[in-house]
């Protein structure tokens, strides 16, 4: 009796063993790149991001401008001061050239910031737009039990053989029609 207990359990392992290395992993891979170029909410992002970089560079070239129109004022009266000495003192050129230098700073602070407000915007505006990308992701692999779904995008490799393309079923899940 001991016996056929021991030999009925071994064949239950055997058989488990059996089941579970024949089940077949599934491995998915998208190109969430593409997934997000057709998303509205990319575009209306987009167009807020290149909005508020028109208002920066207005104003970038505003400053330009004004540090142009100095610099041209500094040419013309260092002119004056090899032929008319006395109608621009070294002071006087020294302030203006500390008032070029202190234009150039602002330009350049400017210029930072407004990159560094940029690149926080955009961060705010795509951010959402990713976590529900990866949301639909997360959905069609439970849905599909996917063990896992890659990104193309980061990959060096992947065979399209032995591995499911779900960008179709996570553009439907966004509700994309193309």
């Amino acid at each position: 009796m001991r016996k056929v207990f021991q030999l009925s359990v071994l064949f239950l392992f055997l058989l488990s063993f059996g089941y579970t290395s024949a089940q077949k992993l599934k491995f998915g891979h998208t190109d969430s790149q593409a997934i997000m170029t057709i998303l509205p909410d990319t575009k209306e992002a987009q167009k807020a991001l290149e909005e508020e970089s028109k208002k920066m560079e207005e104003h970038l070239a505003n400053m330009r401008a004004e540090a142009q129109k100095k610099y041209n004022e500094y040419l013309e009266n260092d002119a004056l001061l090899k032929t008319s000495p006395e109608k621009w003192s070294d002071l006087e050129r020294a302030d203006k050239e500390a008032e070029l230098q202190s234009l150039q700073d602002r330009l350049t602070k400017y210029q930072q910031s407004a990159s560094d407000i940029l690149t926080k915007k955009q961060n705010e505006l795509y951010q959402p737009i990713l976590e529900k990308i990866k949301n639909a992701i997360n959905e069609i692999a439970k849905e599909g039990d996917f063990i896992y779904i890659f990104d193309i995008n980061a990959l060096l490799y992947y065979s399209e053989t032995q591995s499911i393309d779900v960008t179709p079923l996570i553009k439907k899940k966004l509700g994309i029609t193309n």
